[in-house]
């Protein structure tokens, strides 16, 4: 009822008039029935006026008519803060509920009016179908298996499990909700750009509940150490040749540093790391400098790590809030107004939410409610993996080596014979008999049975799983684990091996046209050491090959 009118006049009375009221009742003897209906009273309220003032007591701090429960301003400042409010939304920089809060403190004090005591007191995500279809109880049951055997194995205590992962920081901030006035269709917030850049922070937590220094990597070429500087305490910051500001291969082999330096494993005390198994993080070189220095890698599912990760379940969530909120404050900032956040900003920014958000009862909450530590395997409930109910079907006993079916193979199945068509196009009196009833007098069948819902609208399910696809399904995965390590090497020496690097310049008297190259090394994963260059004249179509790549410049006007 927060927006209730009244729709009658009842005890819309004022003071001066039931003050006036008692006094002729009093004065003239009056009965009180009368003198209610000629001032537009209700007798019984006037009746209890009356008590109150024949038995001796004083009228002068009553309340007379409807009155605002619990109102702290008048209705000339509480006005003036609506008003502040409504030019707050309309120049795009609208207060939120914290903030409006938070102002209506400071005006009541600077306006020394009384504040009740509870404003003094301090008072403490859309899935995609990857996510839902890959997490499901036998993808969870490999990675818990996976987990006890490697912490079995060599005894991993929780001071000694690490998770890392990276989550992206950016120029511009999504908005809060905000106050505005009733009836608003647009609400405009100020941000700091268009499109904003991106960078990203690797955070590293252990399940006692301490943290890592983050290690960031900006889209730039050279750092600068003014953002070290800014970023908590032992904080790395690189940049890429690229300058993309993703992680890359390069990028996490010198996190795994940085990680080295702060863990410290050894051979007596070596250490468990849980990530995600991104290709940056899973390539050859990762894996055996992980071995070299005793650290041992177990990956998460593919698209589990909602549910599976500590640092996704209960440490990025309140990052982002935090990071947000700083970088609002900052654009309403009136020493930042017409300024824009910039990637030199974003250090400043990325301290004050590392300190709010990478604290021990967000790291430990993170751990024991994805059942890593304290170990628990049954810790997720049975209801979580109903969204993979519609992707659910059973793996084929051998599907690496189980032939697909053939062409003839499958019209025969998918193709009804003749003897089944004549059967569905012309069903008997018994099986039209048996068909639900669809009358409002007998929602059951002839047979008694009551129709399912499931059996009007059946949910989905996926068709048979591809028995033909090339590219193989992603799991949890023990990295450090000899098979695992050594099945990396040859993939890395693919990678290695690059395609031709060709020159190609256009036969051209005129020094205004440009040139042509074809060049393989846009990508650092590929290297062309040892691979001489060609040069051609008006090369041809046959001359390219696959695997090459055609990078064009233009020469200035």
């Amino acid at each position: 009822m927060r927006h209730y009118k009244k729709h009658t006049n009842r005890r819309t009375f004022s003071r001066e008039t039931m003050l006036e009221a008692v006094r002729v009742v009093i004065d003239n003897n009056a009965t009180i029935k009368p003198t209610a209906r000629e001032f537009g009273l209700n007798y019984k309220t006037l009746g209890r006026y009356m008590a109150v003032k024949r038995s001796g007591g004083s009228l002068d701090n009553a309340s007379f008519g409807y009155t605002t429960p619990r109102k702290v301003f008048s209705d000339q400042l509480e006005q003036e803060l609506v008003n502040y409010a409504i030019k707050a939304s309309k120049i795009f920089h609208g207060l939120t509920i914290t903030d409006m809060c938070q102002l209506a403190y400071e005006y009541a004090n600077a306006n020394e009016v009384a504040v009740p005591n509870s404003w003094k007191e301090n008072k403490s995500e859309p899935t995609s179908l990857q996510r839902m279809a890959c997490f499901n109880k036998e993808n969870v049951k490999q990675f818990y298996d996976n987990l006890s055997s490697v912490v079995e194995k060599k005894g991993f205590t929780p001071d000694r499990i690490f998770n890392c992962d990276e989550t992206g920081v950016t120029t511009v901030q999504k908005p809060r909700k905000q106050i505005v006035e009733k009836g608003t269709k647009r609400v405009g917030s100020v941000v700091s750009q268009e499109k904003g850049t991106l960078v990203t922070l690797c955070g590293t937590i252990n399940a006692v509940g301490n943290s890592i220094p983050p290690f960031c990597v900006f889209p730039r070429v050279h750092t600068q150490e003014l953002w070290e500087a800014f970023l908590p305490t032992g904080s790395r910051a690189e940049g890429h040749p690229r300058a993309t500001g993703w992680m890359t291969t390069e990028n996490f082999l010198s996190y795994l540093k940085h990680f080295v330096k702060f863990a410290r494993p050894t051979k007596e005390q070596p250490i468990l790391l849980l990530l995600d198994n991104h290709k940056s993080h899973v390539t050859f070189e990762a894996i055996k400098f992980c071995k070299e220095n005793n650290i041992s890698l177990v990956s998460f599912p593919p698209h589990c790590s909602h549910e599976l990760q500590p640092l996704d379940k209960t440490v990025f969530g309140p990052f982002k809030t935090f990071y947000n909120e700083a970088a609002d404050n900052w654009m309403r900032d009136p020493i930042n107004a017409g300024k824009a956040i910039s990637i030199h900003t974003i250090p400043k920014l990325v301290n004050y939410a590392y300190e709010k958000a990478f604290t021990p009862a967000n790291i430990l909450s993170g751990f024991r409610s994805t059942g890593i530590s304290p170990f628990d395997r049954h810790i997720i409930p049975e209801d979580r993996y109903l969204p993979s109910f519609t992707t659910d079907r059973p793996f084929p006993n051998n599907p690496e080596t189980e032939e697909a079916p053939t062409e003839a193979q499958r019209e025969t199945e998918t193709a009804p014979n003749e003897g089944q068509k004549e059967t569905e196009e012309a069903p008997n009196t018994a099986q039209l008999d048996q068909l639900p009833s669809t009358s409002a007098e007998s929602p059951c069948t002839s047979t008694g049975t009551v129709v399912s819902p499931e059996a009007i609208r059946p949910f989905g399910k996926a068709p048979p799983r591809n028995l033909q696809r090339k590219r193989k399904a992603g799991k949890s995965t023990i990295y450090t684990a000899t098979p695992e390590k050594d099945a990396t090497e040859p993939q890395a020496s693919d990678r290695k091996k690059c395609a031709r690097k060709i020159i190609v310049e256009e036969s051209s008297e005129s020094e205004d046209e440009g040139q042509m190259i074809l060049d393989d090394n846009s990508d650092d994963d590929y290297s062309t050491d040892g691979d001489e260059s060609q040069t051609m004249k008006n090369p041809s179509i046959t001359d390219i090959e696959e695997g090459d790549y055609l990078l064009t410049q233009f020469k200035a006007k």
